[in-house]
């Protein structure tokens, strides 16, 4: 055989090899990039079921979160705002009375969480009279610049969003030929040879746009409209928490090399603090000020989170001679801020407080549901008998 006929032949084999890894990658990105008519069927689903779900892809969640606050809005009277670090923060935690719907996002900064809130308030009126808004200093939230902006709250808008986000065909050509792809697709067809079903199985991956309804752990039915974590209980409940399924918990052996490092200069959470040297942007303060009075005029009130810290990075932090200085800086002016507002900061950074372990956390600044279930029956026991308006608990 000539150089040219091997040249061919040897091309010829690698597209044959490669064509059907394409194909397969371009059918589950098509699917996991995720569409306006997915979203909207996963929110339908929920509401009539009330059931764990989720619409592609998992980390651009304000269009199904969106929805899913339109639907709630008859039933609920406080909303919890922020992102993913708010995303353990359940029904279930709150006194009675109050009726939440969590719609914290993933990366949803404190601007966008104030263009919200100030959506809501104007969208549904009086109904929602509680509004639970994260200062999220570990991760810089609370020193970015800006003003917050009022958005479109809309279903319509939600699913336009959709639209108007549609990767190109050749994007999705490239992505079906990355190596994370490649090595995700050979993840997913080892698992659909060990299926009893492997034909079902197939099937259901590549050829149907959800799953069956099936059991999570905890009783709560769910059902798939992605395929990177079908059967896994990935996803959002009824309350808009998230099941934490499809998330890789911190391991015991690197949490004290993990507060160790979170605590250094070079770190994410010291340098978040040095940005301003620990000066929360006055805007974010006066916009929640604003809220809070309008709100207290209806009977209802802001409520600002810090969210837990897992245990001892806060203390390090304090510590250090690089962000000790700006995190006292921050804290006092949030104390004096909320005295002189009439606001109750709910400072949960020191988790240790309020019981928290470190195997309750994803990761440094990610608490989850057991956590915040222990912060927040500490708090609304406190916050029956009467609380100064400031930081809680007081250090």
């Amino acid at each position: 055989m000539s150089g040219r006929g091997y040249f061919f032949l040897t091309l010829a084999l690698c597209a044959a090899t490669l064509a059907p890894v394409v194909a397969m990658n371009y059918a589950l990105g098509n699917r996991s990039l995720g569409d306006a008519e997915t979203t909207r069927l996963a929110s339908d689903w929920q509401q009539a079921t009330r059931g764990v779900t989720y619409a592609p892809p998992m980390n651009h969640n304000r269009s199904f979160k969106t929805l899913r606050l339109n639907d709630r809005a008859g039933e609920i009277n406080a909303v919890v705002f922020g992102a993913s670090s708010m995303f353990g923060i359940t029904e279930g935690m709150f006194a009675d009375g109050i009726r939440p719907y969590n719609f914290s996002q993933s990366g949803n900064s404190l601007v966008d969480s104030l263009g919200e809130a100030s959506t809501v308030r104007k969208r549904f009126g009086d109904r929602i009279r509680w509004f639970f808004i994260p200062f999220d200093w570990s991760i810089g939230f609370v020193f970015q610049k800006g003003p917050p902006q009022e958005v479109d709250l809309s279903p319509g808008a939600a699913l336009a969003a959709m639209k108007g986000s549609e990767v190109p065909m050749l994007a999705r050509l490239q992505d079906a030929l990355s190596y994370p792809k490649i090595e995700s697709l050979f993840s997913i067809l080892r698992e659909v040879t060990r299926a009893k079903e492997r034909w079902k199985a197939f099937r259901q991956v590549f050829f149907e746009t959800t799953s069956d309804e099936y059991r999570c752990p905890d009783g709560s039915i769910a059902k798939d409209f992605d395929v990177l974590y079908r059967g896994k209980c990935g996803g959002f409940y009824y309350d808009g928490s998230t099941t934490f399924a499809a998330w890789q918990s911190i391991r015991a052996r690197d949490v004290a090399q993990r507060v160790q490092t979170a605590s250094m200069p070079s770190s994410k959470y010291s340098q978040s603090l040095a940005a301003t040297r620990g000066r929360p942007n006055p805007t974010y303060l006066e916009w929640t000020a604003r809220l809070n009075r309008d709100l207290a005029a209806v009977g209802g009130r802001v409520i600002v989170v810090l969210p837990p810290l897992i245990p001892g990075l806060e203390e390090k932090l304090s510590a250090a001679p690089h962000s000790g200085e700006s995190l006292r800086t921050l804290k006092e002016a949030l104390s004096g801020w909320a005295r002189q507002e009439g606001i109750v900061v709910l400072d949960a950074g020191r988790s240790e407080r309020f019981g928290c372990q470190p195997l309750e956390f994803l990761d440094e600044h990610h608490a989850m549901s057991p956590c915040y279930r222990k912060v927040f029956e500490r708090f609304w026991a406190d916050f029956r008998r009467g609380l100064a308006p400031g930081l809680y608990p007081v250090q």
